[in-house]
């Protein structure tokens, strides 16, 4: 009866921590019904693109709902130490319009409390004042452009985050539109200015999202051992700790299925499974 509860108590504390991990990182059912409703409010009612849109001509008048996009990036950081450790959130907003060979950035300014927004002066990101564009995230979901500004500029780089569903996640998140056209727009332009700025092909540009993206399975291998090694002390049950081990193996197959090699990640699984070994010993 006490290996069930401990079994119970192990499942309620994965779950639990699986939860908040996935909420961190936009992933789990919570989210998915978020996702889900704001898919299908922006289907039923686009006032708030076509606003925006129109807002936006006002200052380019090339403005229009196939190159405009909201670009919303989301940075976390800790403070603190043992248990008062705080984190905290900071919203970054900004507008951009893929015009012919230039992408404007438009200052967006959002007050959550009025749920308005205030628009700035566009500028110009154009091949001459860009040093490098590397990619992050995932194509058709968030995929996160960061654009290096030589030093002259006097600023280190700004960054597009380009995802084409906009729903109002919490009370930062001021839309629920559609804005597919305009990211593939903003996206195409994107790999023509790089090629321009700084001689990277699209395939270069492919090779840096999987390195990225590579090294966030790595990290979902690791807690994935890492939750072997808790069943392994708390519960003692077996079964579940070769099921959370037999887990950590599978961000290692598609790791390996983009043509890349798992490696410090490997070495800490692999050490997680031995310390597992040892508190099963007697």
């Amino acid at each position: 009866m006490d290996r069930i509860l401990n079994f119970l108590w192990l499942a309620f504390v994965v779950l639990l921590a699986c939860t908040a991990a996935g909420w961190r990182y936009n992933m789990g059912p919570a989210i998915w019904i978020k996702r889900s409703c704001g898919r299908a409010r922006a289907q039923e009612d686009d006032s708030s693109r076509r606003e925006l849109v129109d807002r936006v001509r006002q200052i380019l008048p090339q403005a229009n709902d196939q190159n405009v996009v909201f670009s919303l990036q989301v940075e976390s950081h800790t403070s603190g130490g043992g248990r008062r450790q705080v984190t905290t959130y900071t919203y970054y907003y900004k507008l951009f319009v893929a015009d012919a060979d230039c992408l404007w950035l438009v200052p967006f300014t959002y007050d959550k409390k009025q749920r308005s927004y205030q628009l700035g002066q566009p500028a110009a990101l154009t091949p001459d004042i860009i040093q490098n564009v590397t990619l992050a995230g995932k194509r058709g979901k968030k995929l996160k452009v960061t654009f290096t500004l030589k030093p002259e500029i006097g600023a280190d780089s700004i960054i597009m985050v380009l995802e084409p569903l906009q729903f109002k996640l919490n009370k930062f998140y001021p839309f629920d539109f559609l804005q597919e056209a305009a990211c593939d727009k903003a996206m195409a332009l994107t790999e023509k200015l790089a090629l321009a700025a700084c001689g990277k092909t699209t395939e270069d540009l492919e090779t840096d999202r999987i390195k990225d993206q590579c090294g966030n399975y790595a990290i979902a291998a690791g807690f994935c051992g890492f939750f072997g090694v808790v069943a392994a002390s708390v519960s003692h049950s077996l079964p579940l700790t070769l099921a959370l081990f037999a887990a950590s193996l599978v961000p290692f197959g598609i790791i390996i299925s983009k043509k890349q090699v798992p490696k410090i990640s490997v070495i800490v699984v692999i050490l997680e499974a031995v310390l597992a070994y040892f508190l099963f010993r007697p």
